[in-house]
């Protein structure tokens, strides 16, 4: 028994090395206090004496998919690769409560608080001349998902606050409920 307990206190206070938050023992030092530069700092490392340098070219960021430009550098208007369901539409509203209607209004009339509390420009009604379109000439969704993703006019890009499948079903709910609403 009194092994037993010295063996216990033993194991505990070796254990019990560096503090809380200790990993514990290093094998392998150069992993455990890599040196690290600040993105802007000096480095000799490379030939330009920069830590950050560009990316290569020709590589894409994981997860962003360039979009396709035409010759004239213009993103090209496409169909919407995603088949709308009712979970879809049903967050695409949500989606746009939570980043359009700011400015658009929840029912897309340039109502949004940004608007009408914050004195900024309004933006075009989507019921407008220059987003009404009759079935026969319907523009895709495309127009719409090229607006969000580069913004147009005082509308900036908002690529960052949705993710692309986010902005196609967006770009429905807007072309689709509430350009037509009320016809």
């Amino acid at each position: 028994m009194k092994f037993l307990l010295l063996g216990s206190l033993f194991v505990s206070l070796v254990s019990c090395s560096g503090g809380r938050n200790s990993t514990g023992y290093s094998l392998i030092n150069d992993m455990m206090y890599s040196i690290t530069g600040e993105s802007f700092s000096e480095n000799q490392l490379f030939e330009d004496g920069q830590t950050m340098q560009k990316p290569i070219e020709g590589t894409v960021a994981r997860g962003h998919i360039p979009h396709e430009m035409d010759s004239e550098g213009l993103p090209i208007v496409m169909e919407n690769p995603y088949e709308m369901n009712e979970y879809k539409w049903k967050r695409a509203e949500l989606l746009y409560n939570r980043t359009c209607a700011a400015c658009h209004g929840v029912d897309g009339q340039a109502s949004g608080k940004v608007v009408t509390v914050g004195g900024f420009p309004a933006p075009p009604k989507f019921k407008s001349r220059s987003f009404r379109y009759s079935k026969k000439d319907s523009k895709p969704a495309g127009h719409v998902y090229n607006v969000i993703t580069f913004g147009l006019g005082n509308m900036p890009s908002h690529a960052q606050q949705l993710y692309s499948e986010d902005r196609w079903i967006v770009s429905e709910y807007v072309r689709e409920m509430l350009m037509t609403m009320g016809k």
